[in-house]
């Protein structure tokens, strides 16, 4: 089945379930199943192991056109979507994660617990918030750092954990992205065995570049994808609502101008990011810093366009946004969430703007 097809295919499963989604907290159950089964969660998995084994800008115009239905669905797609690790975590590792011919549901979070060596592995302790997928998760993908490694990213592992080494604590109480699940894990003193852990800054064995890559563009896919969302209800609600005056929000002019300029600015920020992102996927291994920071400016540049598009919904669709069972609503405090999330902050301009200075870019990866 072409990847292409699969926005549609879950439509039906995903629009059924987003409601009951956002009372729980979380994807039912159902509806996680659905996508497992579809192989939505196999974007970056490697064909002999049942995966689509897609590039990244194939991936992310699907995180976007999935969000254009249901923003914190195309999130935890993001987010499980780690099918890369069987060609970067060790093999040993691979066997005992990709078991039974079904690629795992693995959340991940790169905030950094704390990491000690010890004989044959490592053990990790910490508190890792806003883990997206929480509860579904079989497997985390856990950031540990060693203090004796020295600062920064110097002792920085990642560390693949089963569901029962660690307990899922219920933090998560937000009126933006609810339905994300992006509860908080704990470890306490886990041993992980060096086989099941990985340097953040290992190249992917096929890919020849650093993992992060592969990730990190993903959720400006999602929050473009929830602009469009945005753009589609509140045309949606100017067809029936009407203005004191009597007339269609439709007929109103400032709304015309809202929608068109809109259109126009998601357009623009999604095309960028696809193609910054097609020259990245095409030059692989060997793509420059410069090709490489320019998914970083991309990615800003899809923060900034949001929040703007999400805003000038919300205030074209007047009263309608603010009551809790508006769709419009919905969307408007969804995407105000994503835009909050590090790998979204606009001060990643730095990076692209530093180089282009001929200065260094102030990241040890980009």
């Amino acid at each position: 089945m072409p990847i292409e097809d699969l926005p549609e295919l879950l439509r039906p499963a995903i629009e059924k379930h987003r409601d009951r989604a956002e009372e729980l907290g979380r994807a039912p159950d159902e509806l996680v199943a659905e996508l497992r089964e579809r192989g939505a969660f196999s974007l970056f998995t490697p064909r002999e192991l049942g995966g689509f084994e897609v590039p990244v800008a194939e991936a992310l115009d699907f995180y976007a056109r999935v969000a254009r239905i249901d923003g914190p669905t195309a999130w935890l797609l993001w987010n499980f979507n780690l099918g890369f690790i069987a060609g970067w975590l060790p093999d040993e590792a691979v066997e005992r994660i990709f078991t039974g011919g079904v690629p795992p549901l693995m959340a991940n979070s790169g905030q950094p617990g704390l990491l000690t060596v010890t004989d044959g592995g490592y053990r990790l302790t910490g508190t890792w918030k806003i883990v997206s997928g929480a509860h579904a998760a079989e497997w985390y993908l856990l950031a540990g750092a060693d203090p004796a490694a020295g600062p920064g990213f110097a002792g920085l592992r990642f560390c693949a954990v089963p569901r029962p080494d660690v307990t899922v604590q219920d933090t998560w109480d937000v009126v933006g992205m609810r339905a994300s699940d992006s509860n908080s894990v704990t470890a306490d003193d886990v041993f992980v065995p060096s086989f099941m852990t990985q340097s953040l800054f290992a190249t992917h064995r096929t890919i020849g570049m650093p993992v992060v890559s592969l990730l990190y563009p993903g959720c400006a896919a999602v929050l473009i994808g929830m602009a469009e969302a945005a753009i589609d209800e509140l045309i949606e609600v100017a067809a029936v609502k009407r203005g004191f005056d009597g007339i269609p929000l439709a007929e109103k002019d400032h709304v015309s101008v809202a929608v068109g300029r809109s259109l126009s600015q998601v357009a623009a920020a999604r095309g960028l990011l696809l193609s910054t992102q097609q020259i990245f996927d095409r030059a692989g291994a060997s793509a420059t810093e410069r090709e490489r920071a320019a998914v970083r400016g991309a990615i800003c540049h899809i923060t900034e366009t949001a929040r703007t598009v999400l805003a000038a919904m919300y205030e074209a669709g007047s009263s309608e946004p603010l009551y809790r069972t508006s769709r419009l609503g919905r969307i408007h405090r969804d995407g105000m969430a994503t835009a909050q999330a590090a790998n979204l902050s606009t001060t990643q301009w730095t990076v692209p703007g530093r180089l282009a200075l001929g200065q260094p870019s102030g990241w040890p990866f980009v």
